[in-house]
């Protein structure tokens, strides 16, 4: 006999909300929270979450920190009014989470900011649209039920997004996502023309493919739909051979000496956020910084920020989205981690004795 479904009561939910609440409380009275950037909502949940780690409130109910430590940052930087960074975290979903979205876009009105909430809805509604593009083989695999709830999601976000785009006068905007969402509604997508870029993609071209998007970006996701776009040009069996360039330069990126150099520009680094950080080396289009960052951080540092503004995710996405439109099938995406980094590990508690170059060039 199947075992019924868990289910929270009511109480058990209230008291859940509760010990949340008393968890923002302590966070509250950290002194790290007068050490915030408000210009990158990552940083700035891993610089927290990384004090909590060493010395963990009260938290009798066990739940996970870093999930009530991003709502609470979330929470600082709305108060702020810190938006673009805010419209950076929103636009990397593939989802239309209203509790949290909808305030937002409200909060981007009353400040007469129509550019970001175009670019939220559009962002999100771009990836909501590759997230459907993704499951929706597994109809062919028993998956029908799930895949048609990802649609119907799909197409909410759809609505919402065109409301706002009426609301805020994008008129052009809100035409395009009708189209699209009408598309979508009849599985009635548009075939690619035939392939008009027939070079085969080597490192040489990966560089140069990820070059151009990035002088035709002003931000990382820009960028990684302009790479999205470059690779529609080109034939399948190229895209999966980006693809397979893409995996193996993160995979040498997950080294010790790179996580070190993304902990000390950004003050702590979690395993997300290590991911996009090697994203954002390789989106810089820029081969010696790859190998810097793995042979010689100190000297990488000259050519990273402090804080740089990393990509929500990786690209991954993007590449699997272009195999799909251009061959109608879905990419075995390859990994893009090692079972554990290459090189020597170090202690968190250590780190300023083993790399004091990089602590004094960040402080600086």
């Amino acid at each position: 006999m199947p075992s019924e479904p868990f289910e929270i009561s009511d109480a058990e939910f209230a008291a859940i909300r509760a010990a949340k609440e008393d968890l923002k409380r302590q966070f509250a009275a950290r002194a790290v929270c007068n050490a915030f950037s408000y210009r990158n909502v990552g940083r700035d949940v891993d610089l927290l979450v990384d004090e909590l780690v060493r010395e963990e409130p009260d938290n009798p109910r066990g739940l996970p920190l870093y999930y009530p430590a991003h709502e609470f940052v979330v929470e600082l930087y709305h108060n702020r009014g810190a938006f673009e960074p805010l419209a950076h975290m929103y636009a990397g979903a593939n989802r239309w989470n209203g509790a949290f979205l909808d305030p937002f876009l409200d909060q981007l009105e009353q400040s007469g900011r129509a550019d970001l909430i175009e670019k939220v809805c559009t962002s999100i509604l771009r990836g909501a649209r590759a997230l459907f593009f993704y499951h929706r083989i597994e109809r062919e695999h028993g998956g029908a039920y799930r895949v048609e709830q990802i649609k119907n999601e799909v197409l909410a976000g759809y609505d919402k997004g065109i409301a706002w785009m009426d609301r805020v006068g994008r008129v052009e905007t809100g035409q395009k996502l009708r189209e699209q969402r009408e598309a979508l509604a009849e599985e009635r997508f548009a075939k690619l023309p035939p392939a008009s870029d027939l070079r085969k993609i080597d490192e040489t071209l990966f560089w140069e493919l990820i070059g151009s998007a990035r002088a035709a970006a002003s931000d990382p996701v820009e960028q990684a739909v302009a790479i999205g776009e470059k690779l529609k040009a080109f034939k399948a069996p190229e895209i999966r051979r980006f693809a397979a360039i893409y995996a193996r330069l993160m995979k040498q990126l997950y080294h010790w000496n790179v996580w070190a150099l993304a902990y000390a520009a950004r003050d702590g680094c979690s395993d997300d956020s290590f991911a996009e950080f090697r994203t954002w080396l390789i989106l810089r289009g820029d081969p010696v910084l790859v190998a810097l960052a793995i042979g010689d951080p100190t000297s990488a540092a000259r050519l990273v920020p402090k804080d740089p503004d990393l990509a929500d995710g990786t690209l991954l996405p993007i590449i699997d989205e272009a195999y799909l439109a251009r061959s109608g099938k879905t990419i075995d995406l390859p990994a893009t981690d090692l079972e554990k980094p290459k090189g020597k590990e170090w202690p968190e508690e250590e780190f300023e004795i083993w790399f004091p170059q990089l602590v004094r060039h960040y402080a600086a």
